[in-house]
This record gives C-alpha cells, sequence and structure tokens, in this order.
C-alpha cells in the first residue's frame, strides 16, 4: 500500500486550472467543463435514466464544483473529485423519488473478496441488461456503473462513494451476483 502524503503533478495542475477557472478564466473554465461534461453526464443518465434529471444533476454539480473549489486540495484527480459530488447528487435525486426504496447495507464483514469473472454472454440485449441493473440497489448500481462503463478501479469507486474497498468489493460482489441471477431467470423465461 503506498501513501501519497503530496499531490501528484497532475493533481497540482487540475488543481490550478479549477482556480483560474473559479478566478473567471473562461479559457480555463471551458477546458474543465470540456474534461467533465460528457462523463458526468453519462453517470448521471446511467443512474437516474432520465435526460432531464441528468442534465439537472451535472449542472448542479459544476455550480458546486466552483463553490467548493477551494476544498479541492489536488489529494485526488480533478475527475474523482466531481464524480463524488455528481454520484452524491445522484443519489440524492434517486432518494428523493424514492423515499423508502433507497436501502443503507448494514456494515459488512472484513473479508477479501474472491474475484469472480463476469461477462454478459452473447445473446443478451441491452433491455435485458438495463431491467437486470434496475433490479439493483442505488449503491450497487452506482458502483457497477462507475466500475464497469467507466473503467474506475474499486479503490477509485471507494473514493467516490465514500467507502473503503472491501465494502466497495463486497457491494461489487453482490450486484454482480444479482445481475448474474437476473439474467439468467431472463434467458430462462426467453425460453419457455
Amino acid at each position: 500500500m503506498s501513501l501519497t502524503l503530496f499531490p501528484s503533478k497532475q493533481h497540482r495542475i487540475e488543481q490550478a486550472l479549477l482556480k483560474r477557472a473559479v478566478a473567471g478564466d473562461s479559457r480555463a473554465s471551458k477546458e474543465v467543463i470540456r474534461l467533465l461534461s460528457s462523463p458526468a453526464y453519462s453517470l448521471a443518465w446511467k443512474m437516474l435514466g432520465n435526460k432531464e434529471d441528468a442534465e439537472d444533476v451535472v449542472q448542479e454539480a459544476f455550480i458546486r464544483l466552483w463553490k467548493s473549489a477551494d476544498s479541492f486540495a489536488g489529494k485526488s484527480g480533478l475527475f474523482t473529485y466531481f464524480y463524488a459530488i455528481v454520484s452524491n447528487l445522484c443519489l440524492d435525486r434517486i432518494k428523493s423519488i424514492n423515499k423508502g426504496f433507497f436501502e443503507e447495507f448494514d456494515e459488512l464483514e472484513h473479508q477479501p473478496m474472491k474475484e469472480i469473472e463476469w461477462s454478459i454472454a452473447g445473446g443478451v440485449s441491452p433491455e435485458s441488461i438495463k431491467k437486470a441493473m434496475d433490479v439493483l440497489s442505488s449503491k450497487q448500481r452506482m458502483a457497477m456503473l462507475m466500475w464497469v462503463y467507466q473503467g474506475m478501479t474499486a479503490e477509485e469507486v471507494a473514493r467516490v462513494m465514500g467507502m473503503n474497498k472491501n465494502g466497495v468489493d463486497q457491494l461489487l460482489y453482490r450486484a454482480k451476483l444479482k445481475l448474474k441471477m437476473e439474467l439468467e431467470k431472463g434467458k430462462s423465461h426467453a425460453s419457455e
């Protein structure tokens, strides 16, 4: 395990870019928006399933980014920092829309997760995958979207979600099992 005491050169560059943007440098603002808009919108749309809500969340995330720029110390990348803002706003939106649906996980035993191979076999339609993803809890769906679709590592997902890596590993493990069962159930119903 490595411990980073000082921000990396890339993180310092991102920190300076954000500070210039907040100070009114339009070129820096455009660059920050260019770097972050598309992946943030993609995450928000996949989490919320609604174009307008996704656009609203991303817009609100940029407002919060600008307001919280002083607290961005460059310890993580700007992308990771912004993803945390977007993810939290999406979770807030989901909670407000689905009161009572959002569940908190009990603290799980801290044991290393056995990695299982997870791949979607041929013949599974995008609609089936979307239906299977809808069965996941909000936290599972968020973790899977970041891990699978955004290519983030479990450590990065953990930072964004404010969890430890073991908790994210367990969350991903349970999500993969749930998805596998749903997809298999969908295949068996289709063959009947």
